[in-house]
């Protein structure tokens, strides 16, 4: 399949090609094993306990946020997402991706991590493990939650997004489980951590706005492109483990 989907890419009048590869130099000294990924993360994601890890009390209220916008806004449009990172058949580290429905009112069509917003009195944590599971039926005991990274705000929405990074120890026996909600999802697929960090897939565009520009940060994997507050996850996420 060609690399690219057929997302709509709101590019302002004025941008301009970003930086080249950051990860260039570094794709062929790093080991890209799950078990090396997870002690690079555990030196910089925000730790759970061994309750909340386990899935079997999902309750957050101890980890410390990270402000992103003023306290009155941040009450009814905040969201979770978890990064299920397995190794695939081939024992190459993964993640599992979805592609948003088609029907869906915000961001449709669009490469999302599983996740959504965050129920009344609900913490973020349990939110992004519920709908993990309500989106493509992995139940949160499949689930290994190692840490949080930091809260980011979406551009066009201004809601604040809390991404978990989790581990899924048995995802060669539970690929053949999952299946996409249809009111929420069109599709269910995964992608390696090496294929994200190739020079082929990712690239950089610094959009201008009047009040100033910014970086916008594209991966363009096979039969889609991921972009917009999903492409800065994945960004950071690679950071910590590459840089």
């Amino acid at each position: 399949m060609p690399r690219g989907g057929q997302q709509r890419i709101p590019r302002p009048v004025e941008w301009s090609a970003g930086s080249a590869n950051p990860w260039i130099d570094r794709i062929h000294q790093q080991s890209f094993a799950l078990p090396e990924i997870e002690r690079r993360l555990a030196r910089h994601v925000v730790a759970l306990d061994a309750a909340q890890a386990s899935g079997s009390t999902i309750d957050d209220a101890e980890i410390p946020t990270t402000p992103m916008r003023p306290p009155f806004l941040t009450t009814r449009r905040d969201a979770a997402v978890l990064a299920p990172l397995f190794v695939n058949e081939a024992g190459e580290t993964s993640v599992l991706l979805t592609r948003r429905s088609g029907r869906l009112r915000n961001h449709r069509g669009e490469v999302s991590f599983p996740g959504g917003r965050l129920d009344d009195g609900e913490s973020a944590l349990r939110a992004a493990l519920r709908e993990t599971h309500e989106e493509v039926n992995l139940h949160p005991s499949a689930i290994r939650v190692i840490g949080r990274l930091e809260p980011l705000t979406t551009v066009v929405s201004s809601s604040k997004i809390t991404p978990f990074v989790g581990v899924v120890d048995d995802m060669t026996n539970l690929l053949g489980t999952l299946r996409p909600s249809p009111d929420e999802v069109d599709r269910i697929f995964t992608v390696t951590l090496r294929e994200l960090t190739d020079s082929k897939c990712f690239r950089e565009e610094i959009w201008a706005f009047p009040d100033g520009t910014f970086p916008v940060w594209f991966f363009e994997v096979e039969d889609d492109t991921i972009w917009g507050a999903t492409g800065r996850m994945l960004r950071r996420l690679l950071d910590l483990i590459l840089l």
